[in-house]
């Protein structure tokens, strides 16, 4: 058997730590209440939720872009799962989401930058990169809380790419949903 030395272990190992810090979101977190029953589940409605505050936007997305979004991913991703959204009578489960803004991740500036001994100027200013945090939960017929995803990741700097985060986080969050037979009890 032929042994490795460590110069041909060497690009392997620097690749694998590159490969080891790169960014990646934390993975979603779930929860629900293992006596609750998720069977016989036909109908939704959005659960009015006493507590509820519109999404905070910012400079360049408002809140009630994040809040359209959410409910149109949400109705979309549920509906796909061959639930039926409806806005009168008993429905068999209640939605409902809260979002916050987790932090800044990181935060690059740039400045004041040079060649030998000319200065120049390339760019002043700073690049934020901020979490957001999403949560989904589900609500039984009494509307008690039944099951709970959250998902923590870095959030677009744009429309476009807020939009697509949110799509994102919810078809990964109902992917769980409702937990699969052998989690249930």
């Amino acid at each position: 058997m032929r042994r490795l030395s460590l110069p041909r272990l060497l690009p392997l190992l620097v690749w694998a730590a590159a490969a080891g810090c790169a960014h990646r979101n934390p993975p979603p977190d779930f929860s629900y209440d293992h006596a609750a029953s998720f069977t016989g589940l036909t109908t939704y409605a959005w659960y009015a939720d006493p507590n509820w505050k519109m999404p905070g936007g910012n400079s360049i997305v408002d809140g009630q872009f994040i809040d359209r979004h959410v409910r149109e991913s949400v109705d979309a991703a549920l509906q796909k799962k061959g639930y039926r959204r409806v806005e009168d009578g008993a429905p068999s489960f209640f939605v409902a989401y809260h979002t916050d803004a987790a932090g800044v991740v990181s935060q690059d500036k740039y400045g004041v930058y040079g060649w030998w001994s000319w200065g120049y100027v390339d760019y002043y200013g700073t690049k934020y990169r901020k979490q957001g945090v999403l949560v989904l939960d589900v609500r039984d017929a009494q509307r008690e809380l039944v099951w709970r995803g959250a998902r923590i990741a870095m959030v677009g700097t744009n429309p476009d790419a807020l939009a697509k985060d949110i799509d994102s986080a919810v078809n990964l969050l109902l992917g769980e949903f409702p937990p699969s037979k052998s989690e249930v009890r």
